[in-house]
């Protein structure tokens, strides 16, 4: 799971080789990317996230945010499987992401209800200028209606991660690594996105997906520290 503070050498076998299986897979996608080997990308896009799930079902002591997280990972897992396998299940691949954000958000409301309402307009405006861009930009036709529910509801999560830092109760650990993962998760679904509506990205696909699974293992260290706490 991604953390620059994690001494890889200090962790338990079990976690290496989770992770290296996690890392390999990853790598392996992007041969399959850069040679278009579509095979190997349905195969091993999926395999980093549910590493991070298979991980967090490992440890003991698990509360409703660990499970939540869990589901969270394994709906996205399935949203990276539909969002590869072709532009036909693109809006199936949204609607399982959408189900993994929902699941973040029960998640981050476990710990802490505080609602910190100036880091609910700082993440809804953002959405409000994603959205906008999108759509007086880009060309979302029949999917508007989605990509905005899809938006509100990922400013959600963003927000229900950042109302967990400086919260009572929750440790600053946990709190900053689950924010920067919702952070990180945002950043590459508005990449994505633009790239897809509104104008071409310069390498944006591996941008999406390193920034995508940066994201992911913030999340799944956070439900892991929050134990811990």
């Amino acid at each position: 799971m991604y953390d620059a503070n994690v001494d890889l050498a200090s962790l338990p076998r079990r976690t290496q080789a989770i992770i290296l299986v996690a890392v390999a897979a990853g790598i392996l996608f992007l041969i399959g990317r850069a040679e278009d080997i579509y095979w190997l990308r349905m195969i091993t896009k999926p395999i980093p996230v549910l590493a991070m799930a298979f991980w967090l079902g490992t440890l003991p002591e698990k509360g409703r945010f660990q499970w939540a997280v869990i589901v969270g990972l394994i709906f996205s897992a399935a949203g990276d499987i539909l969002l590869e396998a072709s532009p036909g299940t693109f809006i199936f691949g949204l609607v399982a992401f959408l189900l993994g954000h929902i699941a973040y958000i029960v998640a981050f409301t476990q710990d802490s209800r505080q609602l910190f309402l100036g880091r609910a307009a700082l993440a809804y405006g953002y959405g409000v200028a994603i959205f906008a861009v999108l759509y007086f930009v880009g060309d979302l036709g029949e999917m508007t209606i989605p990509v905005l529910l899809y938006v509100v509801v990922i400013c959600t999560m963003l927000w229900r991660a950042a109302s967990r830092v400086d919260a009572p109760g929750v440790a600053a650990k946990t709190a900053r690594v689950g924010l920067w993962g919702a952070l990180l998760f945002t950043f590459s679904d508005s990449l994505l996105a633009v790239n897809m509506f509104a104008f071409t990205i310069p390498l944006a696909g591996y941008i999406v997906i390193i920034t995508y699974w940066m994201g992911q293992s913030d999340i799944a260290l956070s439900a892991g520290w929050q134990r811990q706490r």
